[in-house]
C-alpha cells in the first residue's frame, strides 16, 4: 500500500506515480506494442499482488481486498525489461519487480495502478566458469533450481536460505539474502561477484563488471529492494560439493556457554558450515537432544493443540486461548530448563574435514556429545519451516519470524530485550544460525492472537528493543514497508547519500516507491566526535577495535600493537582511505574488512552505523558513508598477537589454486607464502603443501 509519510518525486507530468490510473483502456495496446509478454486478467494480477508478509495474510483473512496492480509483464531478457522500464515512463506509471514473491516485510506487494514486472521467464544458467569457480545466472532462477543444475555439475553456491525452494536469485540480491551454511561460504552479498540491472537512468554494472575509473555501486545494488532497477544478469561464486560432510549435536549447559563455543570456533579460523543454536524452548520444540533417551515433554501448545482438535466448535480457534496469554505461555516455557541444542558441522575433504575436528573437539568440551542424529534430522527437514506458517493462520493466531544481528559483546543483551519485547504480545523462541567471527544473528519466531492492531504492536515493540540495544533490525530479510521506518531510524542521515544515489537512477521516484527509504530522514543524533586515539576503543569479545581512519597504518599497529592485538587486514595507506578503495576482489571473499562507521556531514549532521557482522537492512551504505562524508571511527576485525601462526612457501601453481585458498583460507597470502593462524594451523599449512610431512618455511 502507499506510504502515508514517504515523500514521492513528481514525475514528468507532474502528477505522482502512485496517482497512475488503474484501469486505463489503452495500457494492453500499449504493451502490445511495445512487444512485452504481459497480462491485466485478474487472476495473473491477483498472482502478484501480494508476497508472503503475514501483515497481507491477516489482510485477507480478513476479507479485506489487497492493492493489484494495472498489468504484469514477463520479459525475456535484460532488452525486454528496458523496454517496460522506458513503457512505464512513457505512460506515467510505478513499476514493482517480482520475483517470487516469497518475501516476508511487503517489498514486492501490489501497488494500484502499477507495472508489476515479474521475472520468472529470465531464468537461464550458466556458463559455468571452473577456473574462476563462478557461474552466471538470469535474476529468476529459482534458488533450488541452480543449486540442482550446479550439483549435476559437482558445484554448488553453497546458498541455503529455507525458502530456497520458493525464492530466486534477483530476489536474493534485492533482499541481500542469507543462506543456512552462512558461517562458512557467506550471505549472498559475500558470493555475488558481479551484477547488472537496469534502471529508469540506463544499465548499471557492479562488482567485476564495474567500471574501474569509478566506485563499486555493487554494495548500493544489492539490498535496493527494487528502488533502484531491475536485476538482469548475475555472477555467483560456487564451490566444488564437498567429499566429506559431518554434522554432530551438542547439548549445552546454557545460552552463554553456547555461544561463547560457538563464539571461539569461528574465532579459531574453523569455519563451520553448520553452526545452529536452539535457545531452550526451540530444543525442546525440535525433538530429543540424544540417543538411548525418550523424546522429551512435548510442548504445551502441541498437547493443547491435539486436545481441542478433538473438538471440531473449538478446532478453529484452537490457539486464541493460550496465545491470548503470552506471558503465563512464555512463563511456563521458560521453566523447561536451561540445556541448549547446538549442531556443528564441517566438510571438505577428508583430511580438511578432521584437521578441523581436532581443533573443535576442545572448544566444545562444555556440551554433551549426542552424536550425529541432531545434525542429519536438522538437515533432512532444514527447508520445511517455510511451510509451517499457514497451519496458525488457518488456526486463528498469526506467527511471523524477525532476525536481527549484532557483535558477539552485545548478544546476550539483544537476546534479553528483544525476547522481553516480543514476550509481551506472543509466545516466542529464538535460535541463532548465522555467526561469524564478529557477531551473530539471532532468529525469533513468534505466535501470537488478535487482530492487525496486535500484530502491529509486537512488531513495534520488538524493533525499538533491537534498535535500543544496537542492533541491526534485520540480517536476512530485508526491509519492504514492515521495517522500513526502523531501517531508515538505522541509517540515519547517512540516509542522504542512498537518495543521491537513488536520483541518479531513478529521477522520478518510479522505482518501488514507497518502500525502503522512502521515508523522511530522522533527525540526526547529538553524537560528539571521539577523542584522543588511533584506538578508541577495543572489543576482545568481538575482537573488533574503533580507529581513527586518518592514522597511519604504522601508528595503529603501534598503538594496538601495546595492547597485544593487531589488524586483521593491513591497509597500505591511512585506514579510511584504504577501506574508500576497496573493490570485489582486493580481498578474501571470506573477508569482512568494516563493521561499523561513525562520520559526519558538512553540516555537522553525524550518523553512527552499529556494528553488525551482516546486515540488509537497504543496501550498504559504510563504504559510501566513508567517502561522502567525514569518517571519524572505523570499527574493524583485529586479532590477537598471541594467536598461533604457521606460514608455508607454497609452489607457485598451488598458490595459484583458487579452490585450495577456498577450502583452506589462510589468514595472508602474500604471494606464495600462505600464512595460517589459529588452532589448526600447522595442519592446515601440511595441507596447502600438499601433505608431504609438513609446512616449509
Amino acid at each position: 500500500m502507499p506510504s502515508r509519510t514517504a515523500p514521492v518525486r513528481p514525475s514528468a507530468s507532474g502528477r505522482p506515480p502512485d496517482g497512475a490510473r488503474p484501469d486505463d483502456p489503452g495500457l494492453p495496446s500499449a504493451l502490445r506494442g511495445a512487444g512485452l509478454p504481459h497480462s491485466v486478467h485478474p487472476i495473473d494480477l491477483a498472482a502478484v499482488a501480494r508476497d508472503l508478509w503475514p501483515r497481507g495474510t491477516l489482510d485477507l483473512r480478513a476479507g479485506r481486498a489487497l492493492p493489484a496492480p494495472a498489468a504484469v509483464v514477463w520479459p525475456r531478457s535484460a532488452a525486454e525489461v528496458r523496454a517496460a522500464l522506458d513503457l512505464a515512463a512513457d505512460l506515467d506509471r510505478p513499476v514493482v519487480p517480482w520475483g517470487a514473491g516469497s518475501g516476508v516485510c511487503g517489498g514486492a506487494a501490489g501497488r494500484t495502478g502499477a507495472i508489476t514486472v515479474d521475472l520468472r521467464r529470465m531464468r537461464a544458467i550458466g556458463p559455468l566458469d571452473p577456473d574462476a569457480g563462478t557461474v552466471d545466472v538470469e535474476p529468476g532462477v529459482l534458488g533450488q533450481h541452480l543449486e540442482d543444475w550446479l550439483e549435476a555439475r559437482g558445484w554448488r553456491t553453497a546458498h541455503s536460505p529455507s525458502s530456497i525452494m520458493c525464492s530466486t536469485v534477483g530476489g536474493w540480491a534485492a533482499a541481500r539474502s542469507a543462506g543456512q551454511f552462512s558461517s562458512r561460504y557467506g550471505v549472498f552479498a559475500d558470493m555475488c561477484v558481479a551484477a547488472r540491472m537496469e534502471t529508469p537512468a540506463g544499465r548499471l554494472d557492479g562488482g567485476a563488471w564495474a567500471p574501474a575509473d569509478a566506485p563499486d555501486p555493487l554494495p548500493l545494488m544489492l539490498g535496493s529492494e527494487g528502488t533502484l532497477g531491475v536485476f538482469t544478469a548475475l555472477r555467483l561464486r560456487v564451490h566444488r560439493c564437498p567429499a566429506t560432510r559431518l554434522l554432530r549435536g551438542y547439548a549445552m549447559p546454557d545460552l552463554e556457554s553456547a555461544w561463547r563455543a560457538m563464539r571461539e570456533l569461528l574465532q579459531a579460523r574453523l569455519w563451520p558450515s553448520v553452526l545452529r543454536l536452539y535457545d531452550p524452548v526451540d530444543t525442546r520444540i525440535s525433538g530429543s537432544k540424544s540417543r538411548g533417551e525418550p523424546p522429551p515433554p512435548r510442548p504445551v501448545l502441541d498437547a493443547l493443540r491435539e486436545a481441542v482438535e478433538r473438538v471440531p466448535a473449538l478446532r478453529r480457534h484452537l490457539l486464541e486461548l493460550p496465545l491470548a496469554m503470552p506471558r503465563l505461555v512464555n512463563r511456563i516455557a521458560d521453566r523447561i530448563g536451561d540445556e541448549a541444542l547446538l549442531i556443528v558441522g564441517f566438510e571438505g575433504t577428508d583430511a580438511e574435514v578432521e584437521a578441523a575436528v581436532r581443533a573443535a573437539t576442545p572448544l566444545l568440551a562444555a556440551g554433551r556429545d549426542l552424536g550425529a542424529g541432531p545434525g542429519e534430522r536438522w538437515f533432512a527437514h532444514r527447508h520445511q519451516v517455510s511451510f509451517k506458517l499457514a497451519p496458525v493462520f488457518a488456526a486463528g493466531a498469526w506467527a511471523d519470524t524477525m532476525e536481527v544481528a549484532t557483535s558477539w559483546s552485545r548478544l546476550p543483551a539483544l537476546h534479553d530485550a528483544v525476547r522481553e519485547a516480543i514476550g509481551d504480545h506472543a509466545a516466542v523462541m529464538a535460535h541463532f544460525s548465522h555467526a561469524y567471527p564478529a557477531g551473530c544473528s539471532i532468529y525469533f519466531s513468534f505466535a501470537g492472537a488478535g487482530d492487525l492492531d496486535a500484530y502491529a504492536a509486537c512488531w513495534a515493540a520488538a524493533l525499538a528493543a533491537a534498535q535500543a540495544a544496537g542492533a541491526t533490525v534485520t540480517h536476512h530479510h530485508g526491509v519492504g514497508e514492515l521495517k522500513a521506518r526502523a531501517a531508515a531510524a538505522e541509517a540515519g542521515p547517512a540516509l542522504r547519500l542512498w537518495r543521491e544515489v537513488r536520483h541518479a537512477h531513478d529521477p522520478q521516484g518510479r522505482m518501488n516507491p514507497g518502500r525502503l527509504h522512502d521515508r523522511p530522514e530522522p533527525d540526526p543524533l547529538d553524537i560528539p566526535p571521539p577523542t584522543g586515539g588511533p584506538v578508541y576503543g577495543i572489543d576482545p569479545i568481538s575482537r573488533t577495535a574503533r580507529l581513527c581512519p586518518r592514522a597511519a597504518p604504522e601508528a595503529l599497529s603501534a598503538a594496538l600493537g601495546a595492547e597485544g592485538w593487531a589488524l586483521e587486514h593491513a591497509p597500505d595507506g591511512p585506514l579510511g582511505a584504504w577501506l574508500a578503495g576497496l573493490r570485489a576482489g582486493d580481498l578474501p571473499p571470506w573477508a569482512t574488512p568494516l563493521l561499523g562507521v561513525q562520520a559526519r556531514f558538512p553540516d555537522g549532521a553525524a550518523v553512527q552505523l552499529p556494528p553488525a557482522p551482516r546486515s540488509a537492512a537497504g543496501p550498504d551504505l559504510r563504504f559510501a558513508l566513508i567517502r561522502g562524508a567525514r569518517p571519524e571511527w572505523v570499527e574493524v576485525p583485529v586479532r590477537p598477537l598471541a594467536e598461533p601462526a604457521v606460514a608455508v612457501e607454497l609452489p607457485p601453481e598451488r598458490a595459484a589454486d583458487r579452490a585450495l585458498a577456498g577450502a583452506l583460507r589462510p589468514a595472508d597470502q602474500q604471494g606464495t607464502r600462505w600464512v595460517f593462524r589459529g588452532p589448526a594451523a600447522h595442519d592446515l599449512a601440511q595441507l596447502a603443501a600438499g601433505r608431504t610431512g609438513g609446512p616449509r618455511g
